[in-house]
C-alpha cells in the first residue's frame, strides 16, 4: 500500500486523507482474509470495486458472527435457566422486566427500528435477518446502478458519435455538385468514345502490316502504349462514374435521396432515445 502515497497525496491534505482511509480499509480486509483464509489479496486484484465488495462481505460476515454469538449466548442462558428451580427463574424474569420497564427508551428505539425495517415481529433474530437482507439488497442495487451508469455512458458516446456523423453529412463535402447531371452525362459520353477508339485502334493494329521488322516493332509498341494510355483513362472515368452511380441524374432527386438518408438517421436516433428512456424507467 506504500505505492499509494504519491507526491500529490503528500502535498494535498484531501488526497492524503483519501489514501489513508483506503489504506485503512485494505488493512481491515487483509486482516479479515488472513483470519478467515490465511492469505492476502493479490496486488493485481486490488482496485476500488474489489475493496468495496470485500468490505461489504466482511461487514456482513461480522454481523452474522455477532448474531450467531448472540444466539449461542441466549441458548446457553436458556439452558442454564432451565436447570434452575422455577422460583428462582420467576424472580429473575420479574427483576429483568422491572429493570427494562424503568428505561422506556429501549422500547421506543426497538419500535422505531421495527417500523423502519417493516418487520412483522419484534424477534431479534427476525430483525437481524431483515437488516442483513436490506444490506444485501443495497449492494445489489449499487451493482445495478453501476451497470446502468455504464450503459448510460455508452449510449451518450453513441449519441455523440451519431450527432457528429449527422453534422458531417450536412457539410458541403457531402452535398452533390450543382452540375452533377451535366458532368455525369459528359463522362458517360467520354467513356463511350474511348471504348470506340480502343476498339478502332485494336482493329487497326491487327490489320496493319509493317514494311520492315524494326519499323513494325516500333509501330506495334507505339500502338500498345496508346492502347494502355486509353485503357487507363477509361478506368479513371469509370471509377469517377461509380461515385455517382447510385444518385439520380436529376439534382432535385439527388437532394431528395440525401434527405431520405437523413430521415433514416433521425428515426434511428429517436429509437435509441426511446430505448434509453425505457431503460431509465425500469
Amino acid at each position: 500500500m506504500d505505492t499509494d502515497w504519491t507526491a500529490d497525496a503528500l502535498f494535498s491534505p484531501s488526497k492524503a486523507r483519501a489514501v489513508q482511509a483506503r489504506a485503512k480499509d485494505w488493512a481491515v480486509v487483509d486482516s479479515w482474509l488472513s483470519k478467515r483464509y490465511g492469505s492476502r489479496m493479490p496486488n493485481f486484484e486490488r482496485n476500488e470495486d474489489t475493496l468495496q465488495a470485500l468490505l461489504t462481505l466482511a461487514n456482513l460476515n461480522e454481523s452474522a458472527d455477532e448474531q450467531r454469538y448472540q444466539v449461542e449466548r441466549i441458548e446457553r442462558t436458556a439452558l442454564q435457566a432451565l436447570s434452575r428451580p422455577r422460583g428462582v427463574i420467576n424472580d429473575e424474569i420479574v427483576h429483568a422486566m422491572e429493570i427494562e420497564l424503568l428505561n422506556e427508551t429501549h422500547f421506543e428505539t426497538l419500535a422505531e427500528v421495527i417500523v423502519s425495517l417493516d418487520c412483522p415481529t419484534s424477534d431479534p433474530l427476525q430483525v437481524g435477518k431483515r437488516v442483513i437482507d436490506l444490506t444485501s439488497d443495497q449492494f445489489e442495487l449499487k451493482q445495478q446502478l453501476q451497470r446502468t451508469e455504464g450503459q448510460l455512458d455508452a449510449l451518450r458516446k453513441e449519441q455523440a458519435r451519431i450527432e457528429d456523423l449527422l453534422q458531417e453529412l450536412k457539410s458541403d463535402a457531402f452535398q452533390p455538385p450543382a452540375d452533377v447531371s451535366e458532368t455525369t452525362v459528359e463522362w458517360t459520353k467520354s467513356a463511350k468514345q474511348l471504348k470506340a477508339k480502343i476498339a478502332e485502334y485494336e482493329e487497326r493494329l491487327s490489320a496493319s502490316r509493317p514494311d520492315s521488322a524494326a519499323g513494325g516493332i516500333q509501330m506495334v509498341q507505339q500502338r500498345l502504349d496508346d492502347v494502355s494510355r486509353l485503357r487507363s483513362q477509361l478506368a479513371n472515368l469509370e471509377m469517377d462514374l461509380r461515385a455517382f452511380q447510385d444518385l439520380p441524374t436529376d439534382p432535385r432527386a439527388a437532394r431528395r435521396t440525401l434527405e431520405e438518408a437523413r430521415g433514416e438517421l433521425r428515426a434511428l436516433t429517436n429509437k435509441r432515445d426511446k430505448l434509453f428512456e425505457s431503460m431509465a424507467e425500469t
